[in-house]
């Protein structure tokens, strides 16, 4: 029962954020292509993952004698009652649908420094691909490849940007670092 209520919250969830970032029809045609499945970690975070529906049986059957961990596609992690959608998910919507949203594209030397784990700066935006919040999980883009390299925080409103841009404020900090493609060479346990 509590898994079930677990699943619901988190598909009203990732339906908020798709239908924010993208469109009603991609999750509509997300949610038919695809099960939520939620994964408990040892680190108090759950993965949420989208497992095709043409695997449901398998995923059902193997369940009862593995104990799975994950499988599909990373759609992002539950944390503290908030969805934070992974790069993986950006990076599948992009390459099936060619669409992106709730994003900024960052130039080399910002993707750099962000894969390192740092904050992405004012000097390194290339661009940002609204619809975009202060406070509210984006992905950061590779702005060469279109590939999402990681998750961050939007710092500034895109009003807020403007006026540091014009104060010449280009070294301020615009997305905190929440996650990028780098710790899997920083730290390979953080997935274990």
């Amino acid at each position: 029962m509590v898994e079930k209520q677990l699943i619901n919250s988190v598909k009203v969830l990732i339906k908020d954020f798709i239908n924010k970032c993208y469109s009603e029809e991609l999750f509509t045609h997300l949610e038919n292509a695809f099960d939520i499945l939620s994964f408990s970690s040892r680190r108090r975070w759950t993965k949420i993952m989208l497992q095709p529906v043409a695997t449901r049986e398998i995923v059902l059957k193997s369940s009862k004698k593995l104990r799975i961990i994950g499988g599909g596609i990373l759609a992002g992690w539950m944390w503290k009652g908030k969805f934070i959608p992974s790069p993986h998910l950006y990076n599948f919507i992009y390459d099936n649908y060619q669409k992106i949203g709730c994003a900024v594209s960052s130039k080399p030397q910002g993707v750099r420094a962000f894969l390192y784990g740092n904050d992405l700066l004012l000097v390194s935006l290339e661009k940002v691909l609204p619809p975009i919040e202060k406070g509210k999980y984006i992905a950061v883009i590779d702005s060469e490849d279109f590939k999402a390299i990681g998750i961050g925080m939007m710092l500034y409103s895109e009003d807020e940007i403007a006026e540091l841009i014009k104060r010449g404020q280009m070294l301020t900090a615009i997305v905190k670092n929440v996650f990028d493609l780098g710790i899997h060479v920083r730290d390979e346990m953080f997935f274990i």
